[in-house]
């Protein structure tokens, strides 16, 4: 939809660990909790091969919890795994992009949001504000939590 507010906010760190140790914490559902924003994540869904393949979150933005669903949106084995996020006020995706280093694995987290409607519209700079104030902190984090 033209017009509607969206933003795009990214950022990189490098993990002391093999792609096939990070690509496997990816299907953790608590993994999803340090990054990018979601302060929670509950009814996460698991197939019979043990993949993470859906899940709700809370996440707080502007002093107010929200409630949201990730579905499976881009799923590349050891390579990519993103989801499309929805809650009553935003919708976008959060992508996860593994590449292998000399020194371990560089993982570039990718989210972008945009408005659903004309409220959200308005408070939209506050909400995006909030979802990407975290995340070079929180990817930061992720990647630290691999070190020897």
């Amino acid at each position: 939809m033209p017009g509607v507010p969206s933003q795009t906010f990214n950022h990189r760190a490098t993990a002391d660990a093999p792609v096939d140790a990070v690509w496997a914490r990816l299907d953790q559902p608590e993994t999803w909790e340090s990054i990018g924003g979601v302060g929670r994540v509950y009814d996460p869904k698991i197939d019979e091969e043990g993949r993470l393949v859906g899940f709700s979150f809370d996440t707080i933005a502007g002093g107010r919890k929200y409630v949201g669903v990730a579905t499976p949106h881009e799923r590349v084995e050891h390579k990519r795994m993103s989801w499309h996020v929805q809650n009553s006020e935003v919708t976008g995706v959060a992508s996860v992009t593994l590449d292998p280093s000399d020194t371990g694995t560089v993982i570039t987290v990718t989210l972008h949001v945009e408005s659903v409607g004309l409220l959200s519209s308005m408070l939209f700079p506050l909400i995006a504000t909030a979802i990407g104030s975290g995340l070079a902190s929180s990817v930061d984090s992720f990647a630290a939590s691999f070190e020897t």
